[in-house]
């Protein structure tokens, strides 16, 4: 019989720590610091002992071990994307807002809109850190202007909600803007929290293709000769849509490369915790928002860059495509009526879309979400600590699956439980 997790060492020594950084604000007694682990992602360490209770309460709100779904209530949901109120294709109006946010900018374009229109005082999300440039903190964007200076994809390890609790204590209404787990933490607050469910008037998130370990960023600084406390800016994508990866060292140097270098051409890790991801497509948040590459992938590249060449762009050349689209979800009547303000507005263009498109454009989280009930049943086989998965509508998600792909998982699962897994990083693989 699967066994429940203990305690904060418990959650992270068999891999279900997501970085988030909740269990600080939960223990404030236990001074936990957010610390760059060997493993690429920022891991917990408490200076004091967590006493009973704030345990208890990390233990119960933590995302990376509760996740709960919206299947567990009836009504009509697509068993893939859950509750769908409206499905959309766009990007931000602003076409300086659209280039520099590494999409089509919607994300942007409606956390501004929350701002401008007063429906928020704030949106929590993540930038660059000042002191690195490949680390995140969380924010609180309070103008446009500051959510715009936040944009871009930021694909290494953040404590986004490390501040959470202090950002509600303000006593004033928020929005999130940040990855389907922060949300779901978020969900789990506003559950037994009457001030959370106040004050957080807005959810949105991001699909996330899990979150990379900073080695493969720390590798590509390599390869141009760089290190890290060279560097003050860098950029995963953007300027374009996906654009570049970009760094800016601290004597004004500026390197380059292509989409593929960073994400197909050298392996890159992610957390055990995001090979079994119960969502990754922000089924609780109001909106959910991804990138609509048909196919599931970005424009071919007209050309190529010498890795090793400090410079900018090529002539001529382009990175992805011209003008960036995102695809948008509205699981609730908020998200869908925040999406038609912001439309009527003038923040955002849209056209309508559907499902079928969804399915076209990400289909690594399509599979991710077929395939999870196999791997979370060797992980239960396995002997880790039973997390507290529910309503996620699983096994109709995995219905119709080629038995032989879903027994590849499985065993591909087991298989690496059983030769001693722990919090090491995971190879990434979109869940194939």
């Amino acid at each position: 019989m699967a066994h429940t997790f203990d305690g904060l060492g418990d959650i992270v020594g068999n891999g279900f720590c997501i970085g988030c950084g909740l269990c600080r604000a939960l223990a404030p007694s236990a001074a936990i610091e957010m610390r760059e682990a060997p493993n690429g992602h920022l891991r917990p360490e408490p200076r004091r002992p967590i006493p009973a209770a704030e345990e208890a309460a990390i233990l119960a709100l933590c995302p990376g071990i509760n996740v709960t779904g919206p299947f567990g209530g009836g009504g009509d949901l697509d068993p893939v994307w859950g509750k769908v109120r409206r499905v959309v294709r766009g990007h931000a109006a602003d076409p300086d807002i659209r280039f520099r946010a590494a999409s089509g900018g919607l994300m942007t374009a409606v956390s501004q809109f929350l701002l401008g229109s007063g429906r928020v005082a704030g949106v929590l999300q993540v930038a660059a850190d000042l002191d690195d440039a490949l680390a995140s903190r969380p924010v609180l964007s309070r103008t446009p202007q500051q959510v715009l200076a936040a944009a871009g994809s930021r694909y290494g390890t953040s404590a986004s909600l490390a501040t959470l609790l202090e950002v509600i204590a303000l006593g004033e209404p928020i929005a999130v803007a940040l990855k389907p787990c922060d949300v779901a933490a978020v969900r789990n607050l506003q559950r037994q929290d009457a001030r959370a469910r106040g004050l957080v008037v807005f959810t949105m998130a991001m699909f996330c293709g899990t979150v990379p370990g900073l080695a493969a960023s720390d590798e590509f600084l390599a390869r141009r000769g760089l290190s890290r406390d060279e560097v003050a800016e860098f950029r995963w994508r953007g300027h374009g849509c996906p654009g570049p990866t970009y760094a800016r060292t601290r004597d004004g140097r500026e390197f380059t490369g292509a989409y593929e270098e960073f994400w197909v051409d050298h392996p890159w890790t992610t957390q055990f915790r995001c090979k079994i991801c119960p969502d990754a497509i922000g089924l609780q948040a109001d909106l959910a928002v991804g990138d609509a590459w048909p196919g599931g992938w970005p424009a071919a590249f007209p050309g190529e860059v010498d890795p090793g060449s400090p410079s900018g762009t090529a002539a001529g050349q382009e990175f992805g495509e011209d003008k960036g689209f995102n695809l948008a979800v509205a699981h609730t009547e908020i998200g869908a009526a925040v999406l038609a303000a912001a439309e009527a507005a003038g923040d955002v263009v849209l056209e309508e879309s559907d499902i079928a498109a969804l399915r076209d454009c990400q289909p690594h989280h399509v599979d991710l979400r077929r395939l999870l009930a196999a791997r979370l049943a060797a992980a239960r086989l396995a002997g880790l600590p039973a997390p507290n998965f529910s309503n996620l509508g699983l096994e109709a998600a995995a219905a119709g699956v080629d038995p032989d792909l879903l027994g590849a998982n499985f065993a591909g699962t087991l298989k690496r439980l059983r030769a001693g897994h722990g919090d090491e990083p995971a190879t990434a693989d979109y869940a194939g």
